[in-house]
């Protein structure tokens, strides 16, 4: 239940005022001392500076103070309403001090308050010719991917990675990908020309490659010499002609040339576009392709080749600023101008969508990423940034955590995924993140993920059968669909029904769950037989049926023609649990004409007791149509 001062809407706050110019107002002693000489003597102490509690903040936002309302909201966010006490003081610290250094400006602010585990970040800019200016770090970003300067500082942490001077002093994680045998085409870049080069010397050397969106190409960029076909190889071995290129391939060329690169790698030249055969083999290689490169190129802005990636973007403010806006009072009676954010600024990379690129992101050693404002770089060794440094006024999140990025070092173990728990972990996040991508071809759901099982099975020393793997094969099945993803279809001829590849959307696991007592009995790609107990609805008392929840697989017009008047069956395969009671997770599952078992989806049993007395016995799970 909520307080009674926070019953209006969500925070129970009247909503932010406009000041007569742009800024919202300020109108309490804190928030302008907080912006202040004064203020940045108390952000970089070890006491913080002490700005306000509960109540107070409450109070100062009746009295008229946006900026407070702001802060309010942000921590209200982070704790919800019912932990923050009315008497807990929030305190600010500047984060550039939170090592003990002094700093001359303030960078962002962490707030945290007394008694709570955890705290909040603002992230403060001003213009390069506001008053605050001398106070305050971060500065309006405007979009600098391809200039000199960028290059340039591109250059240095490449060096600092790769040292190809002494590479025995470069980055220790980052050593796989260096002098290594060129993939069996690449493009050749010199001076203003480029060509196709066929590798059949096993010719060793350093290359680049593109990660990039194909999307809908562009009809009047239509040109026999825009990729690799059966009848144009010698026409791009003799020259591959720029003008007629996609613009994120003339990018990606530029590009290389300006970094002091000799070859590129672009799957659209590369591969035979027109040739199934020359398409698998290539495919099959994909992981060690972007294993092996130097850097990856990713266009992280492009919708579709044909934009490119270091233009302007049509869709983007020429500059970055947070939309919240506030004017601050100075002593010198001047009005300083600070936006804030309160949360970091996150780039939505038309990239980041397509389910052929987390591969690629994925088994990529390093990676140039040509972002909306900013070009970024990350390494095995170090965390996203902009190849600029901390100092520009930006932070990045990465959106993908923890992934096994160690998992392929050429010592053969990952640093982190040694504990099946932490394997189980990694692949688990790497479907939640992939399924929630998009496919032009659905039929790619399974291959655009076999760059990254190819190279797990070499660390992890285990086979997998349709995107599950071996070791965890029960506990793999108990992935659902959610409410909002159920589909109209289940692809049957693609994946076996127990398999996640067989309907598309996303995907999420019931996790963590502990195996109950399903054993496997045979486990190939043609047979699947399992050793568990199997209930039907009938054997649960009308009263334990409410205990009983299902998670179907497809949307409700299908399921019931995939029932076709069967009576659904459940087969437990652990548990988990939830608010602090053990809870059975179950496969849903229809008998088939010959015998076998289609999964349907995934249900959960609050009360394990209707399990007791039920005895074991042999499944076979449904195989792949034929």
């Amino acid at each position: 239940m909520g307080r009674p001062d926070d019953n209006t809407g969500h925070t129970g706050l009247p909503p932010l005022k406009r000041a007569r110019v742009q800024g919202y107002v300020c109108r309490c002693d804190a928030c302008t001392r907080l912006f202040s000489q004064q203020g940045l003597q108390d952000l970089n102490s070890s006491s913080g500076f002490a700005h306000k509690t509960r109540q107070g903040l409450l109070s100062s936002v009746r009295a008229g103070c946006d900026l407070c309302k702001f802060i309010f909201e942000v921590v209200l966010k982070e704790f919800g309403h019912h932990i923050w006490e009315n008497g807990d003081l929030l305190r600010f610290w500047n984060s550039k001090s939170d090592t003990g250094g002094k700093s001359s400006y303030i960078d962002a602010l962490t707030g945290r308050v007394n008694g709570l585990i955890g705290g909040i970040k603002l992230y403060p800019f001003v213009e390069e010719n506001d008053p605050l200016f001398t106070l305050i770090s971060r500065r309006p970003l405007r979009r600098d991917v391809s200039s000199p300067e960028a290059y340039s500082s591109a250059t240095k942490l490449i060096e600092a990675c790769l040292r190809t001077d002494a590479p025995s002093r470069g980055h220790q994680k980052c050593r796989y990908s260096r002098d290594i045998v060129l993939p069996m085409r690449v493009i050749r870049v010199s001076g203003h020309t480029a060509q196709l080069q066929i590798n059949e010397t096993e010719a060793r050397g350093t290359y680049l490659a593109l990660s990039y969106c194909w999307g809908k190409p562009d009809p009047k960029m239509q040109s026999r010499l825009s990729e690799l076909r059966l009848d144009n190889e010698q026409d791009l071995v003799k020259e591959i002609k720029l003008g007629e290129l996609e613009q994120s391939v003339q990018d990606a060329i530029h590009v290389t040339r300006e970094l002091g690169f000799a070859y590129l790698w672009v799957d659209r030249l590369c591969i035979v576009q027109n040739c199934p055969d020359d398409k698998r083999r290539e495919i099959d290689k994909m992981a060690t392709t972007y294993k092996n490169a130097a850097i990856t190129l990713a266009a992280g802005t492009a919708t579709r080749a044909s934009e490119g990636f270091l233009g302007i973007l049509p869709d983007k403010s020429p500059k970055y600023l947070p939309e919240n806006q506030f004017d601050i009072p100075m002593k010198d009676g001047r009005i300083g101008t600070v936006y804030l954010s309160g949360s970091p600024y996150q780039s939505d990379h038309p990239l980041d969508k397509r389910g052929w690129t987390l591969q690629e992101y994925l088994l990529s050693s390093r990676m140039l990423i040509f972002s909306d404002y900013q070009l970024l770089w990350q390494c095995q060794e170090t965390e996203l940034q902009s190849v600029a440094g901390n100092n520009v006024g930006i932070e990045y999140q990465q959106h993908l955590e923890s992934l096994p990025w160690a998992s392929f070092d050429e010592q053969g173990e990952p640093s982190y995924g040694t504990h099946d728990s932490e394997k189980l972990y990694l692949w688990k996040t790497i479907i939640f993140q992939f399924t929630q991508r998009q496919l032009k071809d659905p039929e790619d759901r399974l291959p655009a993920v076999t760059g990254i099982t190819t190279e797990l099975q070499k660390v992890w020393r285990d086979s997998h059968i349709y995107g599950h793997w071996e070791r965890w094969f029960i506990q793999l099945l108990a992935w659902y669909k959610p409410d909002n993803g159920r589909v109209k279809e289940r692809h049957t001829k693609r994946a076996p029904s127990w398999s996640w590849v067989s309907v598309d959307g996303r995907i999420r696991f019931e996790d963590p769950m502990e195996l109950e007592d399903a054993k496997i009995e045979i486990l190939t790609a043609a047979k699947v037989r399992l050793s568990c107990r199997i209930l039907q609805l009938s054997d649960i008392s009308l009263h334990k049926r409410c205990t009983l929840s299902a998670m179907l697989d497809l949307v409700e017009s299908a399921s019931d023609t995939e029932f076709a008047g069967r009576k659904c069956e459940y087969l437990l395969l652990g548990k988990t649990s939830r608010y602090h009671e053990e809870t059975g997770v179950a496969l849903m599952i229809l008998k088939t004409p010959s015998g076998s078992y289609r999964r349907v989806g995934l249900a959960l049993f609050d009360d394990m007791t209707v399990w007791t007395s039920v005895k074991f016995q042999s499944v076979d799970l449904e195989p792949k149509e034929k």
